[in-house]
């Protein structure tokens, strides 16, 4: 069984980007017409809330003795996909890091579709792993860990 405090920490941090995810869906949701500038102005913004949140994430599951190094001590038959989750946290910072620039950068308003995809893009994937990451962590500790949220 996984000691409180490290559950308690992964719950939290859960809790973080699960709440920058809302406030970037929030962002995307708000209108562009007209106001293109301050439309990419405030899904950046929450871009950059979502990328600090995401690496607390990899910090709180990858740092030496963290959840990851105790899932494969309590069972080591999970490594693969604890391999497979650790190269997600690669590649959805690289995607939000790219959402910025996803635009062509010269017409703002031509940029809000290109920003807005690239957004969802990062969006989806974060929640495909948030939802691995939860079937991880039942199976290795049959422990739900949204349980208390």
């Amino acid at each position: 069984m996984v000691p409180d405090p490290p559950l308690e920490a992964v719950r939290r941090q859960r809790r973080g980007v699960r709440t920058a995810l809302d406030g970037l869906e929030l962002a995307l949701a708000s209108p562009s017409a007209g106001r293109a500038k301050e439309w990419l102005a405030g899904v950046q913004e929450r871009v950059d809330a979502l990328a600090a949140a995401w690496a607390n994430h990899v910090t709180v599951t990858e740092e030496p003795s963290g959840l990851f190094d105790d899932v494969l001590a309590h069972a080591p038959r999970l490594a693969g996909r604890i391999s497979r989750l650790r190269q997600e946290h690669v590649d959805i910072a690289t995607g939000l890091a790219a959402v910025g620039s996803a635009g062509p950068g010269g017409d703002p308003e031509a940029d809000v579709a290109a920003v807005g995809e690239a957004a969802l893009a990062s969006m989806g994937a974060i929640v495909r792993h948030r939802n691995s990451g939860s079937s991880l962590l039942y199976e290795a500790y049959f422990v739900d860990i949204d349980a208390a949220d």
